[in-house]
């Protein structure tokens, strides 16, 4: 028998319930056997079963977030595979962006010249395409809740055609209620993350973390969560709160 995370988060959240195997056997309507082979590594339940002892335990899909890592060799769904259906599965991101404003943040103006600086042969009637679906995004995903970090030379050093819309843009976003900005000050350097993050916490309780690379948007493993998480912890302590944020984004009008 050889334990795998579920057997061992099986283990703990019964322990931390206090409850022997029996009595979680019977709470989850499940064989006493089966609970104590589970816990050895010696099967693994299936999904109804590990559904039914996730909630017989408290564990807001945590158990079952366990259980599918082991079964599918990924801790996220199937469905949720992809940017654009974590997005959608998401309740709140915290975007971490070492050098520009987030894609989702940036105006018509500014993404139109992100897209043509990283797409010099695109056509303008592709521009456009590209800056609508930017731009639209977070109208589309009306749940989804932002916290942005970057820094404030994201902002300043765009010529002045760009700089006050862009800052006003982010303000307007701001008054939602629905977008926390936190600029990192001038003089403080983001050493990590080296690419743009992305940590979204779905409407289940699970964690997707995404990165924006050149090559596309690479979804990281459960397994890399506790770095990647530290990294916008140290990232968000290193920038501004967002009252001051907004201060110097109006000083930018």
């Amino acid at each position: 028998m050889i334990p795998n995370d579920f057997a061992g988060a099986l283990a703990r959240f019964r322990e931390f319930a206090g409850l022997t195997q029996l009595q979680l056997a019977k709470k989850s309507q499940t064989a006493h056997s089966s609970v104590n082979r589970w816990e050895k590594g010696g099967s693994l339940p299936k999904r109804d079963n590990a559904e039914a002892l996730d909630e017989a335990l408290g564990a807001e899909g945590v158990l079952l977030a366990a259980w599918r890592a082991v079964a599918t060799g990924n801790g996220l769904p199937e469905w949720a595979r992809d940017l654009d259906a974590i997005e959608r599965a998401a309740r709140q991101v915290t975007i971490v962006v070492p050098a520009l404003v987030p894609g989702m943040l940036q105006n018509s103006e500014v993404a139109r010249c992100v897209f043509r600086a990283a797409h010099p042969l695109a056509t303008a009637d592709e521009l456009d395409r590209l800056v609508a679906l930017r731009t639209g995004r977070l109208k589309e995903l009306p749940e989804l809740e932002v916290t942005a970090v970057f820094p404030v030379t994201a902002v300043s050093a765009l010529t002045e055609p760009l700089r006050r819309p862009q800052a006003l843009h982010l303000i307007e976003w701001a008054k939602t209620g629905r977008v926390a900005v936190h600029l990192v000050p001038e003089g403080t350097t983001l050493m990590a993350p080296s690419a743009p993050l992305m940590l979204f916490r779905l409407g289940s309780g699970e964690l997707a973390a995404v990165s924006d690379h050149a090559d596309g948007n690479v979804i990281h493993e459960d397994s890399a969560h506790d770095r990647l998480s530290s990294q916008v912890t140290a990232a968000l302590a290193a920038s501004l709160p967002l009252a001051l944020s907004l201060e110097v984004l109006r000083k930018l009008t």
